[in-house]
């Protein structure tokens, strides 16, 4: 992992570390102990942790004040030397954590970071190179051709890579750069819906294809497969225009519908977009939770029921 998804991991979680402190309370013959409560998600942070190479040591140092016997439980208490350690331990991650940020921070500091707000993209891991272009065509035509993404005092530009890894900046400069940042949310949204379908679809047609079928059903089968992608596109840009703004023409549309198509398509095979990580918590928030798959919305359902019916 290089150095922005470090700086990211860590930015995410440093207040959540610093705040996992042990909690005070009476045990039943009303003497004062300490202890940990909600076990089960602090460790699964931890573990998150536990992937950077130069927290691992530390997490792991942490992690291993909890005995045994309790890392399967919730909520428990800790003798007095094991408190001690527990706190030291979690004291030297944060450290760690806060000066990984700080040395990110001074190194890329750019005025123009503090005057513009953007977004930040992890690309897919590629097998190939001719991958990696399709991609980035496919990214340059969702950002050019999108109406959606188009504003006379507003434009999106690049703005940085992080040399070695999967993350791509994009600023996004104007008067109303904060409503195309907006826009691109939606659209985010949108596309992890229509993932969703992509998803299941491929399960389908890998079924289809591990069971004798006679052909003729099969295509049938596939050709409902299709339709239903289209009417799910069309679903969705008609959601967009009521929430957005309607579109001028067929050719705005068609843009709308193959941005959608092709960010969902990358998201599939694991691209991810966020707000910058210096952004305001209130930008941060437009944009959806993409670790989870989004299911479908009841009439998108309802038309893929319609269309494998027919």
């Amino acid at each position: 992992m290089r150095m922005f998804g470090i700086y990211y991991i860590c930015k995410n979680y440093i207040d959540i570390i610093e705040n996992m402190k042990l909690i005070s309370k009476k045990d039943p013959n009303g003497k004062n102990v300490q202890g940990i409560e909600d076990w089960q998600e602090k460790s699964e942070i931890l573990n998150e942790l536990s992937k950077i190479e130069p927290l691992r040591e530390k997490v792991k140092a942490m992690y291993n004040c909890i005995p045994v016997i309790n890392r399967d439980e919730n909520e428990f208490d800790l003798s007095p030397g094991k408190c001690e350690q527990f706190r030291n331990a979690r004291s030297v991650l944060f450290i760690t954590m806060q000066s990984i940020i700080e040395l990110y921070e001074t190194i890329n500091t750019k005025e123009y970071q503090k005057e513009n707000i953007g977004f930040d993209i992890k690309l897919p891991q590629f097998s190939d190179l001719g991958e990696f272009s399709r991609c980035l065509e496919d990214l340059d035509f969702m950002i050019k051709q999108c109406p959606y993404l188009s504003a006379e005092d507003a434009q999106i530009k690049y703005g940085s890579v992080d040399i070695g890894s999967a993350w791509v900046t994009f600023l996004i400069v104007g008067a109303t750069s904060t409503v195309l940042l907006a826009n691109l949310s939606k659209l985010v949204d949108t596309a992890i819906k229509i993932k969703s379908h992509i998803t299941t679809v491929k399960m389908q047609e890998e079924m289809l294809r591990s069971i004798e079928i006679k052909t003729e059903i099969a295509g049938e089968v596939l050709d409902a497969f299709h339709k239903t992608n289209k009417a799910i596109v069309n679903d969705c840009i008609d959601g967009l225009q009521k929430e957005l703004g309607d579109l001028e023409n067929g050719e705005e549309r068609d843009k709308v519908g193959r941005s959608l198509e092709k960010l969902a398509y990358w998201m599939d095979k694991g691209m991810q977009i966020y707000s910058t990580i210096d952004a305001s918590q209130e930008i941060k928030d437009l944009f959806p939770v993409q670790d989870d798959l989004t299911h479908l919305t009841d009439n998108i359902q309802k038309l893929i029921d319609m269309n494998v019916s027919k």
